[in-house]
């Protein structure tokens, strides 16, 4: 009579605690691997979509300059008055949170913008791909020159929820006679012209509140790629 061979219990096991430690030793690098490629295609489109947005209101409403601003930066019901008029109509799939009903789902998105604070009352509004934005004022003088500063995060209520890992800040600039522009970052990447200079200011963006959410101007710069080098994934 032969006897069948088979694997022990024990070997079982052993193989299993194997396949375990091989997966916990790789699986970290496939996630990283596969959010340096997601991140910036949803940086991209984020950054497309409101551009467009924004130049298919100024046919409607005349230069930025002229545009009815929140005359203060925490005022719930100005912001969304001013996005209603002039982002929501060029938009699709869009809708403001406090509209779901749910005033809890929403105070937990806006501290999750903020890395678990909330400073502030401002309205925030969610695309239907699962990611999400908040805005705020600075520095508006009408008919002259200001900016309108976007917080983004592309995966919402999914972690880290932390800035230049899955939340990013853009900045609207808009001067008398110039086209309004979207830029990546804010004004303070603007003065920032070499990639050692802009990776410097990635690697220490808890040094200072302005350069938080500001990799992105990296992320676009190398071609809307995350580059092995990137210091937060």
């Amino acid at each position: 009579m032969k006897i069948k061979n088979g694997f022990t219990l024990a070997e079982v096991l052993i193989t299993l605690g194997i396949i375990g430690i091989v997966a916990a030793m790789t699986l970290p690098s496939v996630i990283a691997d596969y959010k340096k490629k997601e991140i910036p295609v949803r940086l991209m489109k984020f950054y497309s979509t409101m551009q467009n947005a924004i130049n298919k209101a100024t046919v409607d409403h005349g230069p930025v300059e002229y545009w009815n601003f929140p005359t203060q930066q925490s005022d719930f019901e100005q912001m969304n008055d001013f996005v209603n008029i002039y982002l929501f109509p060029y938009l699709t799939g869009i809708k403001e949170c406090n509209s779901t009903g749910n005033s809890a789902f929403c105070t937990k998105i806006r501290r999750n913008l903020n890395e678990g604070n909330v400073t502030g009352y401002l309205p925030v509004y969610l695309f239907s791909d699962g990611s999400c934005f908040t805005m705020t004022t600075g520095g508006i003088s009408l008919g002259t020159s200001g900016n309108l500063h976007f917080t983004f995060d592309y995966n919402c209520l999914g972690k880290p929820n932390k800035f230049d890992q899955d939340i990013f800040v853009f900045f609207l600039h808009f001067e008398n006679g110039k086209s309004a522009k979207l830029y990546p970052g804010n004004y303070v990447t603007t003065d920032l012209k070499t990639r050692d200079e802009l990776l410097e200011s990635c690697k220490n963006h808890y040094s200072d509140e302005h350069h938080k959410g500001t990799c992105v101007t990296l992320i676009q710069y190398d071609g809307w790629e995350i580059k092995d080098d990137y210091p937060w994934l």
